[in-house]
């Protein structure tokens, strides 16, 4: 299906687009109809697989059935089985704070407490993993991968200014037409650091894109306009990332900016007037102080806030800090259930059973319920368990493993490549990938980059 390869880039890029739009897709029908959307990424992958018998790029049948599929096909059928293997039954149904009711299950296969919370995610999950299998075998044209990079570049740089207007006059609609449904919202995304985390995302695909475009524009001898337009666009989106007053997200961001600064005056230095690099240097300074000048009321807010966390820390007092009193509670959830783990979505009900003192306020008699528990790694290990874990991240790492020397090392797609680890490593911390569209632009983002590598590859052996 090579005709219709450069279609499915759209299509995906499109639909990362479309959950980012709409609050970030953290919506009961964006996660099921998301992962119907999603899974058909791999009608052409399984098209391509049949077709070469097997064998893509470079690799054989044995690694794509057995070191990829085979797992994410036994992750699937297991937790799916685990719906018809509850662990408690729900005093309201509809309810998801409801009380539960301990039930008899099976404990050498997955379990769940909510069967339909857990299918609802296991639908997403499963289509979600279809989007790089596509993505990685597709004969896509370069060309066409730095088209779909520069239409998530100018959409976020967009929103970031939509979103800055908003959270700078406290007009709640978004581009004054579209009314969102929280106060604190920023940008398109119902909760500020989900929006960080886009454009952390979008400054990555910037960065790139403007490596790419400079290299071309380069050798024409003029003026590189476009090269200079790409660059504010990623300032717009990296002062918007401490505008949200997103911790992690800024911490994560703050080495790639520099690095990405130095990066375009580097090669100007070296090939154009000292007098127009100063002139350039003190343009750059100048809009980043009037930027920063901005932001620095929600800098100061955000440090502020650090600071007394770390005094709730050192004092060992986690009502404040209660992310980290989730980690403690989670650790004791891991231990009861460290095989298969509590099940797909089940935080939000088993939580409360193992909750602290700290999530009981004012002597309640009943804890206050988290749906997540603000880390990544954390949630997955108490949902799915060491087994559950094993089989949905050994493939991600054979494909890295296996596909390294298909790809070429290449500095422009590096800085995407640099804006995914920053990422995953703030999803240690938060609960980065529990909005939709974070983990489809991840996904995407970081299948584009290799993608693009490989091709470059291609292109030096075979120009």
């Amino acid at each position: 299906m090579p005709t219709y390869s450069p279609v499915f880039l759209f299509y995906n890029t499109t639909l990362f687009l479309l959950l980012t739009l709409l609050g970030g897709g953290r919506y009961d029908w964006a996660y099921e109809w998301g992962g119907v959307l999603l899974g058909l990424n791999a009608l052409p992958f399984f098209y391509r697989l049949i077709k070469h018998r097997g064998r893509l790029l470079g690799r054989g049948p044995l690694f794509w059935l057995l070191g990829i599929l085979l797992p994410w096909i036994t992750f699937g059928g297991l937790f799916y089985a685990a719906q018809y293997n509850p662990s408690h039954e729900l005093l309201f149904p509809n309810n998801l704070f409801s009380p539960l009711i301990p039930l008899e299950h099976v404990t050498l296969i997955p379990t769940t407490p909510n069967p339909e919370r857990s299918r609802l995610f296991l639908i997403f999950l499963l289509g979600l993993l279809c989007l790089p299998l596509n993505i990685l075998t597709a004969p896509i044209k370069r060309k066409t991968i730095r088209s779909c990079m520069g239409l998530i570049v100018i959409t976020a740089a967009l929103l970031a200014i939509s979103g800055a207007v908003m959270k700078l006059t406290g007009n709640p609609k978004l581009l004054g037409i579209i009314e969102l449904r929280e106060p604190i919202a920023f940008g398109s995304f119902f909760y500020k650091n989900h929006w960080a985390y886009f454009a952390l995302l979008a400054a990555g695909c910037g960065m790139g894109l403007f490596h790419s475009t400079y290299a071309r524009e380069r050798a024409t001898g003029h003026f590189p306009e476009k090269s200079v337009g790409i660059a504010l666009l990623v300032l717009i989106l990296l002062i918007s990332i401490p505008l949200a007053e997103a911790r992690a997200a800024s911490i994560a961001a703050a080495p790639l900016a520099l690095a990405f600064v130095f990066s375009i005056f580097a090669p100007l230095r070296r090939r154009y007037p000292r007098r127009f690099i100063l002139l350039c240097a003190l343009s750059f300074c100048g809009s980043s102080i009037m930027l920063y000048t901005v932001a620095k009321p929600q800098l100061d807010r955000s440090i502020a806030r650090s600071e007394r966390q770390i005094e709730s820390v050192e004092a060992a007092d986690y009502t404040t800090v209660k992310r980290l009193a989730l980690y403690r509670d989670s650790w004791r959830m891991i231990q009861e259930k460290p095989l298969w783990g509590w099940g797909f979505g089940s935080f939000i009900h088993i939580h409360p059973i193992y909750a602290g003192d700290e999530f009981y306020p004012n002597k309640s008699a009943y804890p206050v319920a988290y749906e997540f528990a603000h880390s990544d790694p954390i949630q997955c290990l108490v949902e799915f368990g060491v087994s559950g874990c094993a089989l949905i991240f050994t493939p991600i790492l054979f494909l890295f493993i296996g596909l390294r020397k298909s790809m070429m090392t290449n500095r422009n797609y590096f800085w995407l490549f640099t804006a995914c680890l920053g990422l995953l490593l703030a999803s240690t911390i938060d609960m980065v990938f529990t909005a939709p569209a974070i983990a489809t632009g991840f996904l995407l983002c970081a299948s584009v980059a290799a993608r693009y590598e490989i091709e470059t590859r291609r292109l030096k052996q075979d120009p």
